[in-house]
């Protein structure tokens, strides 16, 4: 017994110094994961802000020359912005002025997308079935023929159809990469008994002009959690406004459009300039920086809404395309979404229905001594769909 007790004894500070160490040990790696954390939201703020502001020197003020030289200035602002935005947060994080925020803990069972987990993978199917709203026009000058305004719901175009497949990886508890893809069915005919001036031709009046278009969009994100900045304070905050998982998105979305009327060879009058009746708008299109806000809280225990908001905007940028000149771009659009999903494990299990309403608005404007190239186009109505996560 004597013996126990002073190997006892002589124990208990080992095992002391090694829970010390240990503890120690934790601290420094919790330490450093912080550290790296910061350093990672710091480099993607700041390369994100570098890329824009190289694109817009490069694209709207003519840096590099405004030719495929102004490419190598985006990624010079890429790597600057992220070395310096890396740079600040360090600085700031090693002075205690700022501490990243810390995923919360996943709760266990069913994969969730109000709190995702590392390694989850979200997948929405969906259709937005929509309406043409007012003032949707396409309008296409060649030199100095200007292009016939043609209204949407004149061409038959009244309602649309876009199937959207959305893919949403999360790299942690907070960031997420996503991947977007969009077809529009967007076509429509109608008899028309005056000529209209398109993309330099001249159609002839009296016969039916159907539009079929090849129109598509995608776009790549990254989307990061806000709620573990405010969490804490939601307590003092009204009942309604507490537990919204919010969120901020960015990224690229391109936009490919190829208006075609009657196949691209529609009848032309005698005296007609030319004989295409198409115009392809992707030709002088970009990828498009994106911002958006998204935002889910739980209503009760099946059912979840979520709601999202995104736009961009592009004034005279340089499309480093040549037609008759340099074609500058203007591009603005957003879409506004209002969703609700229904939730059910026990029965449905990683599936979740969803419907809801939205409101899409684009409008893109190229132009040159050769081309006027002009498209505005919004729709609304209600969405429906499934997701799924695993």
């Amino acid at each position: 017994m004597e013996w126990g007790c002073k190997v006892g004894l002589r124990i208990l500070p080992i095992s002391a110094l090694l829970l010390l160490l240990l503890g120690t040990w934790t601290c420094r790696a919790q330490s450093i994961a912080l550290q790296r954390q910061a350093i990672a939201d710091g480099a993607a703020v700041g390369a994100l802000a570098g890329t824009y502001t190289a694109a817009w020197a490069a694209f709207s003020q003519g840096a590099g020359g405004g030719s495929s030289s102004a490419l190598p200035w985006l990624g010079a602002g890429f790597f600057l912005g992220a070395l310096a935005g890396g740079t600040t947060a360090y600085l700031l994080y090693d002075r205690s002025l700022w501490t990243p925020a810390t995923a919360p803990s996943a709760p266990p069972g069913p994969f969730s997308i109000v709190n995702p987990r590392r390694g989850q993978l979200d997948l929405q199917i969906e259709n937005l079935s929509g309406f043409t709203g007012p003032g949707s026009i396409v309008r296409v000058r060649e030199f100095n023929l200007e292009g016939t305004g043609l209204h949407f719901n004149a061409m038959g175009i009244h309602s649309q159809q876009m199937p959207t497949i959305d893919l949403k990886y999360w790299l942690t508890g907070l960031g997420a990469l996503q991947f977007r893809f969009r077809y529009f069915f967007n076509g429509g005919s109608h008899f028309f008994t005056y000529p209209v001036n398109f993309n330099g031709s001249t159609i002839a009046p009296f016969q039916t002009l159907s539009t079929g278009n090849d129109w598509f969009s995608l776009g790549f994100y990254y989307e990061r959690r806000l709620r573990p900045w405010y969490e804490h304070s939601e307590t003092t905050w009204p009942l309604w406004l507490r537990g919204w998982d919010l969120r901020a998105r960015v990224g690229l979305e391109f936009t490919y459009i190829n208006f075609v009327i009657n196949s691209g060879h529609a009848r032309v009058t005698p005296t007609s300039h030319g004989e295409e009746t198409k115009e392809d708008f992707y030709h002088q299109e970009t990828p498009v920086p994106t911002l958006g806000l998204e935002a889910y809280r739980h209503l009760n225990e099946n059912f979840i809404f979520q709601g999202s908001i995104e736009g961009n905007w592009i004034n005279r940028w340089n499309s480093l395309r040549d037609e008759g000149g340099k074609v500058w771009a203007s591009e603005s659009g957003f879409e506004v979404h209002a969703r609700v999903y229904y939730t059910n494990p026990p029965y449905l299990g990683p599936l979740r229905p969803m419907l809801g309403f939205f409101v899409y608005y684009y409008r893109q404007d190229e132009n040159s001594s050769e081309d006027g190239n002009f498209i505005r186009w919004s729709s609304f109505g209600p969405e429906y769909g499934v997701s799924i996560s695993f």
